[in-house]
């Protein structure tokens, strides 16, 4: 078994973000794999592929390794296609070692046109590339569901070293940022920010009759696309303290959004301090706004009407200026909050909305 202690010490000083996710990661030899991976915590390698490898691309290895790990946060990867989302984040993570002079190791996974992408953007692309496909399959994050209480204990462990090495001096530290999607304060693009949050919810179906034809050519069987559909619930702020043209900011980026996936699903809420209407649109139909409303603000009314319907959303949006009474209960979806200001509130996440060049 290969010594890794002599890398990681130096990576602990010349770099340590990745000297300390590496550090705490099990290393373990793997003869049934062609070189080496990232597994749940562990470093697995060939042994004979590892001894292959001078020093320098060694500590490629385990500098890719960490980043695996920290890009594995099931947040980030949503309903992604799990191989597809390994894929992205490894070209996002060898095209920013080799840019930043760390020698990669022979027949690493490597395009210099990702060089600047997140693995949100580049994922975004290979799977139009491979998929004929933007976004992926419902199934891919099933398994979580049934974690048990140690896996998840682990699992918020890795994410808390994640966050406690990204709080120390690295020379990378701006880079590995933007891969774990935390970029600095007053450069978020908010619309970005929107887009890659609600882009794991653009659920696909794939099926290998008839395969993608992509790789055919050279033998290579993936599944191919034959449907895909964004699956929404948003709800509209009509209250009397959201003036004309803050609605008007909404409707444009709900415009925006069904542009940019083309299909979709869409439960429509409008509510000011009680529902105002509920319209369904499916298919790429013309969203029309009924907005109506100006009284109050009561966020429970839109939770507890979501609560009766047939189905459970995977995602809210809510468009609003935040100054409201918010429900008392957390929902079991994810809920993004999109507001012209920081607002602190009691679940969820805000988007702060910016300019109109933000």
């Amino acid at each position: 078994m290969i010594d890794f202690s002599p890398i990681k010490a130096r990576l602990l000083l010349d770099y340590p973000f990745f000297g300390t996710i590496s550090s705490a990661m099990e290393m373990r030899v793997n003869d049934n794999i062609e070189s080496f991976a990232t597994r749940e915590n562990r470093f697995e390698y060939r042994e004979a592929y590892m001894e292959s490898l001078n020093e320098s691309q060694m500590t490629f290895a385990l500098c890719n390794a960490a980043l695996h790990e920290a890009l594995s946060h099931t947040l980030r990867r949503g309903n992604r296609s799990p191989w597809l989302w390994e894929m992205a984040c490894d070209y996002a993570i060898n095209a920013l070692l080799i840019d930043n002079g760390f020698a990669p190791p022979p027949s690493i996974t490597y395009d210099s046109r990702f060089g600047n992408l997140s693995a949100e953007e580049i994922y975004a692309e290979i799977s139009q590339e491979f998929l004929d496909q933007e976004q992926n399959d419902r199934d891919s994050d099933d398994g979580r569901e049934n974690e048990g209480a140690d896996e998840k204990l682990s699992r918020a462990q890795r994410e808390k070293r994640t966050r406690e090495a990204l709080e120390k001096d690295d020379p990378l530290s701006e880079g590995i940022g933007r891969l774990l999607g935390k970029p600095s304060a007053g450069t978020i693009d908010w619309r970005r920010e929107v887009r890659e949050s609600i882009g794991g919810h653009y659920i696909s179906d794939y099926t290998l009759i008839p395969p993608s034809k992509k790789l055919l050519y050279e033998g290579i069987y993936l599944p191919g696309a034959h449907s895909r559909r964004l699956e929404l619930t948003i709800a509209i702020d009509s209250s009397g303290s959201v003036d004309e043209v803050l609605l008007g900011q909404f409707i444009a980026e709900i415009e925006s959004i069904t542009e940019l996936f083309g299909s979709y699903a869409i439960e429509l809420l409008v509510c000011d301090d009680r529902i105002r209407s509920h319209r369904s649109f499916t298919n790429g139909e013309a969203i029309e706004y009924e907005l109506v409303g100006g009284g109050g603000t009561d966020f429970s009314p839109v939770f507890a009407y979501v609560d009766t319907l047939m189905y459970r959303p995977a995602l809210l949006l809510y468009f609003t200026d935040l100054e409201g009474k918010f429900p008392l209960l957390e929902p079991a979806y994810e809920t993004l909050w999109i507001a012209p200001k920081a607002v602190e509130v009691p679940f969820g996440r805000v988007i702060v909305m910016g300019g109109e060049n933000a």
